[in-house]
C-alpha cells in the first residue's frame, strides 16, 4: 500500500464571516461554543438561536454574527471542531503506540478496540462534545462535509496501520479500509440520528470491533483466535 500522508488540519467551514485569527477571537468562538452546547443541552435543538446565544456568553447579536452568520454556520464550527478533536486524539493514540517497546505484544484486538473507541466517542456518544450536539450537526451535515470528514479518518487510520508493524493486523488494502472506514462512521451517524439506546454501551463498541477484527486480522490471528475459544470448556 503507498505511504499516506497525514491529514491536514480541519479546516473551519469557509462560509464564517470571520476567520480566527488571534487569542482573542478564538477566545470568543470557544465561548460563544460553550453557550450553544448549554442551550443544546437544556432546551433541545428547538430552543437553539443566534439570541439565546450571544445572550448566554455574554456578547451582543452583532459580535456573535460577526464570526456566524446563522445558527447552521455556528453548528457547522463546532463540527468541524469535533472533528478535529477526534483526529488530534486518534494521534495521540499513534504516538503512544509508537514510543511503546512492546507493542507487538500487545493484544491485536485490543489495539483496534481503542482506535473504535476514539471514533465512538467523538462521532456518537460524546467525547468533548454533547450527545445533542452530535445529534445536531449530523442533522445538519452537508455530504461533502461528511465524505471530507471520513476521508481525514480513513487517512489518519491508513497511517496507523503502516506504523503499528503488529504481528496480528496485516495493512489494509484501499478497498478494506473504504469498506471500514464507511461501515463504522455510517453506523455512527445512524445510532446518532436514531438517538439509539446502544450509544455508550460496551456491546456497541464491541460489535464494532469485532467487524474491524474480521476484516483486518491475519489468517493465522484469526485460526489463533479460532483455537483459543474451541479449547475453552462449555458451560
Amino acid at each position: 500500500m503507498p505511504a499516506v500522508q497525514p491529514p491536514a488540519k480541519t479546516k473551519a467551514p469557509s462560509s464564517l464571516r470571520r476567520q480566527p485569527s488571534q487569542a482573542r477571537a478564538q477566545k470568543t468562538m470557544q465561548t460563544l461554543f460553550k453557550a450553544a452546547a448549554q442551550i443544546l443541552d437544556k432546551e433541545g435543538e428547538a430552543g437553539l438561536t443566534t439570541n439565546k446565544v450571544a445572550a448566554a456568553a455574554g456578547f451582543s447579536i452583532g459580535t456573535l454574527y460577526q464570526y456566524f452568520p446563522s445558527k447552521e454556520v455556528l453548528v457547522q464550527a463546532m463540527a468541524a471542531k469535533g472533528q478535529g478533536m477526534v483526529l488530534q486524539e486518534l494521534g495521540r493514540y499513534l504516538s503512544e503506540l509508537e514510543n511503546l517497546p512492546d507493542v507487538r505484544e500487545l493484544d491485536g484486538r485490543e489495539l483496534l478496540g481503542k482506535a473504535i473507541r476514539i471514533l465512538v466517542r467523538g462521532f456518537a456518544t460524546g467525547k468533548g462534545l454533547s450527545q445533542s450536539l452530535i445529534h445536531l450537526c449530523w442533522t445538519l451535515e452537508k455530504p461533502e462535509e461528511t465524505a471530507s470528514a471520513v476521508r481525514q479518518v480513513a487517512d489518519r487510520l491508513a497511517v496507523f496501520f503502516e506504523r503499528i508493524d503488529h504481528p496480528a493486523l496485516q495493512t489494509p488494502s484501499m478497498a478494506q479500509m473504504f469498506v471500514l472506514t464507511r461501515s463504522v462512521i455510517g453506523t455512527l451517524r445512524s445510532a446518532s440520528l436514531e438517538k439509539s439506546p446502544l450509544l455508550g454501551s460496551p456491546a456497541f463498541e464491541q460489535a464494532l470491533t469485532q467487524m474491524a477484527w474480521a476484516l483486518l486480522a491475519k489468517p493465522e490471528a484469526h485460526q489463533a483466535a479460532g483455537l483459543a475459544l474451541g479449547a475453552r470448556p462449555i458451560k
